[in-house]
């Protein structure tokens, strides 16, 4: 700026008006972009309050827009001469003002030795100041509000559209929590963490006994289950990795059963069966109890230990303690016949397959794929039952050799040679029970932790399903209870009858009713489901014979006898029961059978597998099958 006096009017209108600008250029950024952006804010932080019930405070970030622009227009720098030329241009004065400025300002520039140049610029300064006199600021920038934009409009209806979103309610509080009072302590049955294994009692018991097998892989997989339950049952895993782990284990086992199945030779169920019912005969010898609850158990190392024992103490005494050994062999002898003769059907399944073969054969289907697919399908249905023939072949030779043995492992001749032979016989003898008991326990073994580990899987699957339901059949079982204990009677009567209701989702399915003495008879249905009513508090309904209405009192004068009423409590006995196979075998020992239940099973599963060996029957029910033989098979 220069120093000149005669061009301080011309800065002092300069000044004025770049206040002016200044001024101008704050008020059209504070409409043009401090308010659509302060509107866009404010619509984004009532949105927020709203929804997501963060501070109503940040709503103040809608002015942050506004010092911003301010603080713009007013510390931006601006030219005098861009000021100057505005101010000419404004007032026509053909850039006199801005001519006086640049010659004042770059006075250096002007070379001395040139007074021609410097007197043009003197009288130019000179022009400028004369030129400024009634010049004012205001008319160059006049001060007025921009037009409103669509931006505008858009801006204002977002946050106004934001102010009618509805308020979310916070979550209150318990007025007992705010001010830390003790709430009331729910009434459970006390803490508990991770499932519940009630159900899978049963199945642990179980694996319990498998997690001590000698078999090295069924302990392993068998612990390593009972480690998954109760992993599961502490709450250290939870569902999803108790399944990941159990279909590891499931893999194991696979791997474990496909290595039995390469080494068979002999059919281990025939063996298993055949083992069975020795340990059944045996048991009439009394000098055979350790070896037939060894054969029970299936411990082959304790059967040959057992019968090598009883066989050289019996050599080595002689007298009746050689002859009961005797009578025990021969008995072992006859049982050993009848279980290599027993027919399994499969010989019968196997002539039935390559009948339907050929059948395939001679009326093919009109599609070749499917055709194809027939004879193929067919073609391992035969040879399943081909190697299951062989492998049952190679059993009834083993149980053979067992049933010779027996036979050579008798007498009592004292010479060398005989006993020598007898001697070799019972050691050959003790070593092959002990091989049949042990591959027949293997395949049984591995089948009871399939089982086992299926049983665990839907275990699992359907744990804290159904907690709701459980918790409500427990109420209803402790009503139960209760009224089973009996009501006192009115008028020194007899206590009233027990209704018993629907077992369900509905509590008040299961109340007591009270007759009203003398109004009509009792009616009820013995057929499937029937209804129950009782004149009383509530009806209600049960499956089973239905209980009626009226009276439960008997029929009669009841002042003609002198009756002396008590109270009586009963408690009804609690638990799952007999098994299915200790029903049918208690009824078939005890009530219409008079077949013994090894008979009858043993029968019964020869004709089902006959049944399994049609095409006829899907695989899934084949497995069905097979395990529910399993379940109903005879106990030791």
């Amino acid at each position: 700026m220069s120093q000149r006096p005669q061009l301080r009017p011309i800065y002092r209108l300069l000044a004025r008006v770049q206040r002016r600008e200044r001024l101008a250029e704050a008020l059209a950024l504070i409409v043009r972009v401090a308010l659509p952006a302060g509107l866009l804010l404010a619509a984004v932080a009532v949105i927020s309050a709203r929804a997501l019930m963060t501070p109503m405070a940040w709503a103040w970030a809608a002015s942050a827009p506004i010092p911003v622009v301010l603080a713009w227009a007013i510390f931006r720098p601006r030219s005098l001469r861009a000021t100057a030329r505005r101010v000419d241009g404004h007032y026509r004065l053909h850039d006199r003002l801005g001519n006086a400025i640049e010659f004042a300002e770059d006075e250096a520039a002007i070379p001395n030795e040139d007074p021609r140049t410097r007197e043009i610029a003197e009288l130019a300064i000179a022009d400028g100041a004369r030129a400024v006199d009634g010049l004012t600021a205001k008319p160059v920038i006049r001060l007025a509000l921009p037009k409103p934009r669509v931006l505008d409009g858009l801006s204002l209806s977002l946050l106004l559209a934001a102010l009618l979103l509805p308020q979310r309610e916070p979550e209150r509080l318990d007025h007992r929590i705010l001010a830390q009072d003790s709430l009331p302590e729910l009434e459970t049955e006390g803490p508990r963490k991770g499932v519940d294994m009630t159900e899978a009692q049963a199945n642990i018991k179980v694996l319990q006994g498998l997690e001590d097998s000698k078999e090295e892989a069924v302990a392993r997989i068998a612990g390593e289950m009972l480690g998954v339950l109760e992993d599961l049952e502490k709450g250290e895993i939870d569902q999803a990795t108790a399944l990941e782990r159990l279909d590891r284990l499931e893999q194991e086992l696979a791997a474990a059963e496909t290595d039995m199945e390469e080494q068979l030779e002999e059919d281990p169920w025939m063996l298993a069966e055949g083992m069975r019912e020795l340990a059944e005969d045996l048991r009439e010898h009394e000098i055979m109890d350790e070896v037939a609850e060894a054969l029970a158990k299936s411990d082959a190392e304790e059967v040959e230990e057992e019968l090598q024992k009883l066989m050289d103490k019996a050599e080595a005494e002689g007298g009746d303690l050689k002859k009961q050994l005797d009578d025990a062999l021969a008995e072992m002898e006859r049982s050993l016949a009848r279980s290599a003769k027993e027919n399994t059907g499969t010989e019968k399944a196997m002539e039935q397959a390559e009948r339907e073969m050929k059948r395939q054969e001679k009326n093919p289907a009109e599609d070749p794929e499917e055709q194809e697919r027939e004879m193929q399908r067919k073609k391992e249905r035969l040879e399943e039952l081909r190697r299951q023939h062989e492998r049952e072949q190679k059993a009834r030779e083993k149980l053979d050799q067992l049933q010779q043995l027996s036979r050579q492992s008798k007498g009592s001749s004292q010479s060398s040679g005989a006993k020598q032979k007898r001697q070799d016989a019972g050691k050959q003898l003790s070593k092959g029970a002990s091989d049949a008991t042990k591959k027949a326990r293997q395949m049984k073994q591995l089948t009871e932790v399939r089982d086992s580990l299926d049983q665990a899987k839907q275990f699992v699957r359907r744990a804290n399903q159904d907690s709701e339901s459980k918790n409500r059949r427990k109420q209803q079982q402790q009503r139960f209870s209760k009224a089973a204990k009996g009501k006192k009677g009115k008028d020194g009567k007899p206590a009233t009858m027990l209704v018993e209701g629907e077992v369900g989702d509905n509590p008040d399915g299961m109340m007591m009713g009270e007759g009203q003495e003398g109004q009509g008879e009792g009616e009820g249905d013995g057929q499937g489901e029937g209804q129950s009513q009782a004149m009383g508090q509530q009806p209600g309904a049960g499956v089973g014979p239905g209980i009626g209405e009226g009276s439960v009192e008997a029929l009669g004068d009841p002042e003609r006898t002198d009756v002396d009423v008590n109270n009586e409590r009963v408690d009804a006995q609690q638990g799952k029961g007999q098994t299915r196979a200790e029903v049918i075998e208690t009824a078939s020992q005890e009530g219409f059978a008079t077949e013994s239940y090894k008979k009858v099973y043993r029968d019964y599963k020869s004709f089902a597998q006959s049944a399994m060996d049609s095409d006829e029957l899907p695989e899934g029910q084949r497995t069905r099958v097979k395990r529910y033989f399993r379940m109903v098979q005879p106990q030791d």
